[in-house]
């Protein structure tokens, strides 16, 4: 089992994003994840970050988009997606459907938005390393 916390930045970008979520799924096997596990933990990861894509730094240059992630005391996988933006803002005119904070909430054991000081935002997830269907 892997007792390193995982930490790794890289400019808000596309391309940036199927690396980040590649490696904190690795990080996840590393810790002993079930598949089921590591899906939702695919699926939920690179919708935050795709979120820190699209909505955190718009009309600058991009940011930094930071995933963490450890193992709590719990024996859980704790995930934090973070970006250094204004914050959430509403996007009417956003594009799709606005289902990825629901997808994420339904995927993870918990899920939180908080605002990060002294700007940004910060995404956290939660899983049970066996999954839902168990070990």
């Amino acid at each position: 089992m892997n007792d390193e916390r995982f930490v790794r930045s890289e400019p808000a970008t596309a391309d940036a994003v199927g690396r980040l979520r590649h490696a904190v799924v690795d990080y996840a096997e590393s810790l002993g994840a079930n598949v089921a596990t590591c899906d939702a933990v695919r699926l939920t990861v690179s919708e935050a970050l795709t979120n820190v894509v699209a909505h955190a730094y718009v009309g600058r240059e991009p940011g930094p988009m930071i995933v963490e992630a450890h193992l709590n005391g719990s024996g859980n996988l704790l995930v934090y997606v973070c970006d250094e933006g204004p914050g959430p803002m509403p996007h009417l005119d956003a594009p799709g459907l606005g289902l990825g904070l629901g997808l994420m909430a339904q995927l993870s054991d918990a899920f939180g938005i908080e605002n990060r000081q002294p700007r940004g935002t910060a995404v956290s997830l939660r899983f049970s390393l066996a999954g839902p269907l168990g070990p």
